[in-house]
């Protein structure tokens, strides 16, 4: 027998086993599209949060599944808002019985990507967060992007003439390069850490 047929006559031997495989590898494949799909929508969706809840980090790193450092950043941030040091980018008009109903309002237009509201108030970025403020009688509405945490770096570095390739790691603030001259030792290294940044 040729090497064709013995595959063929194996495939033809076990097809219930094959088929059983396939089968299960589809299931998985709708069960990770359908999981995904419904944590896009989880973490996409505009939340809704008490005013007084926006500057507490333990609270708002619940709501918003974030960690502890991206936690503190927001809620650092939303109090520069609330202080005055930072103005709205844009600012509209919802008619609303009450300051929670303009809330639930705005939430929903933003879900639903209306046209009439402000292009910056319909973007799309990985967090929503909508504030109603009863004490000034408005809606704040942050746009919150995340910083992606890990990233892998690639460069050059020249010194006294030589070049060098690298690479490197970075998690938060701390990075890490190494540099090769030839691709088989390490010939230099460093570590940097961001002290500030905006």
């Amino acid at each position: 027998m040729s090497r064709k047929e013995v595959v063929l006559q194996f495939f033809h031997d076990n097809w219930k086993f094959w088929l059983s495989v396939c089968l299960v590898v589809a299931l998985f494949a709708i069960a990770v599209t359908v999981y995904m799909r419904k944590e896009e929508k989880r973490v996409t969706e505009p939340l809704t949060v008490k005013y007084e809840d926006s500057t507490n980090s333990e609270k708002m790193k619940k709501a918003l599944d974030v960690d502890s450092g991206a936690s503190r950043e927001i809620t650092r941030e939303i109090e520069r808002i609330h202080d005055g040091d930072v103005r709205p980018v844009v600012t509209y008009t919802v008619e609303a019985p009450t300051i929670e109903a303009a809330a639930m309002e705005t939430a929903k237009n933003i879900e639903q990507r209306d046209t009439r509201l402000p292009k910056q108030a319909v973007e799309k970025t990985d967090r929503t967060v909508i504030t109603p403020d009863p004490n000034k009688q408005t809606v704040d509405v942050y746009k919150i992007n995340l910083r992606n945490n890990h990233k892998i770096k690639v460069g050059v570095l020249q010194v006294d003439g030589k070049t060098y390739g690298g690479a490197g790691y970075q998690a938060g603030r701390w990075e890490g390069m190494v540099y090769t001259r030839d691709g088989r030792q390490i010939d230099a290294g460093s570590i940097m850490y961001t002290i500030k940044q905006w």
